[in-house]
């Protein structure tokens, strides 16, 4: 059985896409409750971050699921 820091190891996107979201999602909800501005570049790196998390854990469990063939 693969430990859990060796599935990570194998999946850097999952990093990228915490990092991504993390950041710039941050920044742009405290921008957004501050100045009440919509900054776009810091929504679509959050939705990027989002997208690579869950494509990364989609394939995770996608892996473990039997397949019936």
């Amino acid at each position: 059985m693969d430990s859990k820091l060796s599935w990570v190891m194998k999946n850097p996107a999952i990093y990228l896409g915490i990092i991504l979201l993390l950041t710039f999602g941050v920044e742009f909800i405290l921008e957004y409750i501050r100045e009440h501005k919509f900054y776009v570049l810091d929504f679509v790196f959050s939705i990027i971050g989002l997208i690579m998390m869950v494509m990364s854990l989609t394939r995770k469990f996608s892996n473990k699921m039997p397949k019936n063939t």
